[in-house]
């Protein structure tokens, strides 16, 4: 089924017509009749371009023109005037108070699809521009991972979609002793060497519908699809185990764990980095919120960093990559 959805505005059944057939293979067609009309399916349809008439009894074009780009919610919408009005005043008008484009009757339909069919591009990519900014706007400085306003965002999908996802929340363990031992920017290291780690498990794994967001610090939360979690969480932790040793000296390395001062001033020994994973399946609680979400999979992390070393939680069922 085409993505675009177009409004055709006229009171002449045969402009319909044509205009129509023109375009339906296409792209999906709303018509109104009036005015009043396509002021309805503007509101209740979301629609991509409107192809608009100005001479219609009731409402005018101008008039409709006014009102859809007085709405927040409408504004975008990509307005073509197609009339009989050919003067040079009349098309000025139309563009003065927002139209993109004014086609004069009798029209050429080539002209019509090829204009329809480069406003539909453009309106495509100012709003594909429009999410690379909020994202960068939203994005973690250190990973460029999307922030908490996506993450929100796209447990917020899952849910009003009821899709077959699993969240989880990663979290490093020991992290803290790391960066006094070795300095932030040794820290910061291990946190991009993390992301990179996730991101690569997605590609390995083929999941292609899912997300990488980071909350912060050592923190990062994936959606990926139910039936590749175990082996989503299972790559997790075996790439990481396997190369965060490189981020040590050959001497702590060796040893398998670092001597620096715990939080209450005394010498501690602390074991090396490890990655600890709480997942939730969606689909197997009725989740009502975001917060819902949150919670529990704060609570199946907080379980995984009960066990030793890079742990799995999931809900009820744990393993240990020791074990695997």
């Amino acid at each position: 089924m085409p993505d675009h959805k177009i409004l055709i505005v006229d009171d002449e059944k045969i402009n319909i017509d044509i205009l129509m057939n023109t375009l339906k293979n296409d792209y999906r067609i709303v018509v109104a009749k009036n005015g009043e009309q396509a002021l309805e399916k503007i509101t209740s349809d979301n629609i991509d371009l409107i192809l608009l008439d100005i001479v219609m009894p009731g409402l005018s074009g101008y008039e409709v023109c006014r009102k859809i780009k007085a709405e927040s919610k409408s504004a975008d919408i990509p307005v073509i005037f197609i009339t009989a009005l050919s003067d040079e005043i009349n098309e000025s008008e139309g563009l003065d108070i927002g139209a993109i484009d004014y086609i004069i009757k009798p029209f050429s339909l080539a002209i019509v699809k090829s204009r329809v069919k480069n406003h539909l591009r453009l309106r495509d990519a100012m709003k594909e521009l429009e999410r690379l900014n909020k994202l960068a706007l939203d994005a973690n400085p250190n990973t460029r991972l999307p922030g908490n306003n996506s993450i929100l965002k796209e447990i917020k999908c899952c849910l009003e979609l009821n899709l077959h996802n699993a969240v989880i929340y990663a979290d490093l363990d020991n992290f803290k002793a790391y960066n006094d031992k070795y300095g932030f920017a040794k820290g910061d290291e291990v946190i991009i060497y993390t992301s990179q780690i996730l991101k690569k498990t997605l590609i390995d794994e083929n999941c292609g519908a899912s997300f990488i967001g980071h909350i912060g610090g050592d923190d990062f939360v994936l959606i990926v699809p139910e039936d590749k979690l175990h082996y989503v969480t299972d790559s997790i932790i075996k790439h990481f185990d396997n190369g965060i040793k490189s981020y040590y000296s050959e001497e702590d390395a060796l040893k398998g764990f670092i001597t620096t001062i715990s939080r209450d001033g005394k010498k501690t020994d602390f074991p090396l980095v490890s990655i600890s994973l709480g997942c939730v399946m969606l689909t197997e609680r009725n989740f009502k919120s975001y917060i819902d979400v949150s919670d529990a999979c704060a609570e199946a992390k907080k379980m995984a960093k009960n066990l030793s070393g890079s742990s799995v939680f999931i809900e009820r069922r744990m393993h240990n990559n020791i074990e695997q």
